[in-house]
């Protein structure tokens, strides 16, 4: 997308920091912030902590998969097709919100729902978008043929 590649390395560097603590932000909030642990089932803690350890797997697992294209903002010099890339085109993106929303449920925090539902899933929607557009401008055929045969 032209207006990554237009950014200033200053402004890509705050972007590289900021996107990746907006997750860390949601993982203090739940973990500070006032809890009522399974939002008071307490028979639901064990299986949202089992589905974010899932997702956790899933998400460095898509990291390793990506290898030396990994990067926080969109492009790519390759279209990774292996590992769980051949099934998800955004396992990361994937395995953060299952991570993210089991921790979130396993330790009843409201305040950290919120801002789950507010910031990370809408962040990782539009992540994607604009990932899929740089790399649709980037591979072009190849990326649609690619989307075809994968879930999100």
């Amino acid at each position: 997308m032209d207006f990554f590649k237009n950014l200033t390395p200053n402004f890509r560097f705050v972007l590289n920091i900021l996107i990746p603590s907006s997750y860390f932000l949601i993982v203090a909030i739940a973990y500070f912030g006032p809890k009522n642990f399974g939002f008071g089932f307490p028979v639901i803690v064990l299986p949202a902590l089992i589905i974010g350890f899932s997702g956790l797997i899933l998400w460095v697992v898509s990291m390793m998969n990506l290898g030396s294209s990994f990067a926080v903002l969109p492009g790519s010099k390759e279209l990774v097709k292996r590992g769980v890339y051949k099934y998800i085109r955004h396992p990361m993106y994937c395995g953060i919100n299952v991570t993210l929303g089991g921790l979130i449920v396993a330790s009843g925090s409201y305040i950290g729902l919120i801002v789950y539902l507010v910031l990370a899933i809408p962040l990782n929607i539009v992540r994607s978008r604009w990932e899929e557009q740089a790399l649709l401008e980037e591979f072009g055929d190849s990326f649609i043929e690619y989307k075809k045969s994968t879930w999100f």
